[in-house]
C-alpha cells in the first residue's frame, strides 16, 4: 500500500475512533461496539481471550494504532507490543470495572495540564 493511501486510512480510523470516544469517554453512553464493552468483561488475561475480549483488545489496538499514526496522539505511554499492551489493558480494567474498554484504551494518552 502507498505511503499516502496509508496515512489516509490512518487519519480516517483516528476520526472515527475520536468521534467514537468523545461520546463515551464523556459519559454520553453513545459509543458502541467493542470500545463501548465494560472492563468488567477484561479483567483477566483469561478473559482477554474470550470472544468478547478479542473484540476488545482488537478494538484498543486500532484505536492506539490510529490515534498514534496520525499525530493526534501526543504523549502517551510506552507501547510495550501487544502483549504488554493487553497486560496494561487488563490492569485498567481490573481497577475500573464500572469503564468502558475505550476509556482503558485512552488511558494511554497524558492528557495536557490545565492552565
Amino acid at each position: 500500500m502507498p505511503a499516502a493511501m496509508a496515512r489516509i486510512l490512518a487519519a480516517g480510523i483516528v476520526l472515527l475512533s475520536l468521534f467514537a470516544v468523545s461520546g463515551g469517554a464523556a459519559g454520553g453512553g453513545r459509543l458502541s461496539g467493542a470500545g463501548a464493552l465494560s472492563c468488567r468483561n477484561l479483567t483477566t488475561l483469561a478473559a482477554s481471550r474470550t470472544p468478547k475480549g478479542r473484540d476488545a483488545v482488537q478494538w484498543s489496538l486500532g484505536y492506539l494504532t490510529g490515534r498514534a499514526e496520525s499525530g493526534a496522539g501526543g504523549d502517551h505511554r510506552a507501547f510495550h507490543g501487544p502483549d504488554g499492551i493487553v497486560i496494561d489493558l487488563v490492569g485498567y480494567c481490573r481497577r475500573h470495572p464500572d469503564a468502558q474498554v475505550a476509556d482503558a484504551a485512552v488511558s494511554f494518552f497524558r492528557r495536557p495540564a490545565r492552565p
